[in-house]
């Protein structure tokens, strides 16, 4: 018997006592220092075993709204494994101006203040001659 087929055994059972266990597991971290990021660990971790798929794609639908909702479903693995395929891709693309920057812009804006900050200093660093 596959994971698949005894998940779907008994589903409606399984889901009820899933969710009994994982808001008990919630109510338990909550209760100890540390708990939200182990509970989010472990979390991420089980979800590295399961995914929502690949992303969709229709094609005479907007794919920009495609692609924001796979993201929306996707587990952090999946936007790990296809971010990093796509930017390894990237030198062997043709991309226009325009697509370039809003790529750029994007990932600038998923960093935080201190991290963009550090990156900005070492640019300036790298610019100044020696």
């Amino acid at each position: 018997m596959s994971i698949h087929e005894r998940i779907s055994a008994g589903r409606e059972a399984s889901e009820d006592a899933m969710r009994r266990h994982l808001i008990a597991a919630v109510d338990i971290a909550e209760r100890h220092p540390g708990g939200r990021t182990a509970i989010g660990e472990a979390l991420c971790a089980a979800l590295d075993t399961v995914g929502g798929g690949a992303p969709r794609y229709e094609p005479f639908g907007n794919m920009r709204d495609d692609a924001s909702w796979w993201a929306d479903m996707a587990t952090p693995i999946e936007l790990e494994i296809y971010v990093a395929a796509a930017l390894r891709r990237i030198p062997r693309a043709s991309f226009a101006e325009r697509a370039r920057k809003r790529m750029f812009w994007a990932l600038w804006g998923s960093m935080p203040k201190t991290d963009q900050e550090a990156f900005l200093a070492r640019v300036e660093r790298e610019k100044t001659p020696p």
